[in-house]
């Protein structure tokens, strides 16, 4: 769905993950829709919200490239633009 609107992006991937639920299909999706994050509440025997953290350390980022239950919580883009100078 890349190339469309977030909203219609959003309603596609979603559409397509209940599809795979509805066939009892086993996939892994990888999204910055933090909303798809929302189906797990809706659906816990079939959708597990699984994430990568990263760890900002002053100036500095570190991955330790560990699966962690849930959704992601550090803003690693807003760090990068702040380190540019970019505010909002």
């Amino acid at each position: 769905m890349k190339g469309t609107n977030s909203r219609d992006q959003h309603r596609g991937a979603e559409a397509l993950i209940l599809q795979m639920i509805k066939l009892r299909a086993m996939a892994l999706v990888a999204t910055h829709d933090l909303a798809l994050g929302e189906l797990a509440a809706r659906y816990p025997d079939n959708v597990q919200n699984l994430c990568f953290e990263i760890d900002i350390q002053g100036e500095e980022m570190h991955f330790d490239y560990q699966l962690r239950q849930g959704i992601s919580q550090n803003l690693n883009a807003t760090f990068l633009l702040q380190k540019m100078g970019i505010t909002g």
